[in-house]
């Protein structure tokens, strides 16, 4: 959600939390399945999740992370079992937050 906000300057996502009235009504429409495990992209009536989710995000936000476009080349079992593994470290990766920030007018946009 921080890495959107901060580079979907032209706010192309929106973004919904899983559990509001909303995004749990877009879970049940698209039959999504332990939606807490995945990253969940809805663009054009299709799905993406996982690491298809973070590539179609990092093709659309253009240069320099459309590059990550060749990762696309690899079996997605395997793309998968990297976003699994990022995942699960993410807090060493990106550090944790201890509270949530207040979202300013610009970034509120970027939400449904």
């Amino acid at each position: 959600m921080r890495f959107i906000i901060r580079f979907d300057k032209q706010i192309t996502f929106k973004l919904c939390p899983m559990q509001s009235d909303k995004g749990e009504r877009l879970l049940k429409a698209y039959k999504v399945k332990d939606p807490l495990s995945s990253m969940v992209v809805i663009d054009k009536n299709q799905l993406y999740k996982q690491s298809d989710a973070v590539l179609f995000i990092a093709t659309q936000l253009g240069f320099p992370f459309s590059l990550t476009k060749v990762f696309k080349l690899l079996p997605k079992g395997f793309r998968d079992r990297m976003y699994d593994w990022v995942g699960r470290n993410r807090y060493r990766f990106f550090g944790k937050q201890t509270q949530c920030k207040l979202l300013t007018e610009e970034q509120k946009q970027h939400f449904l």
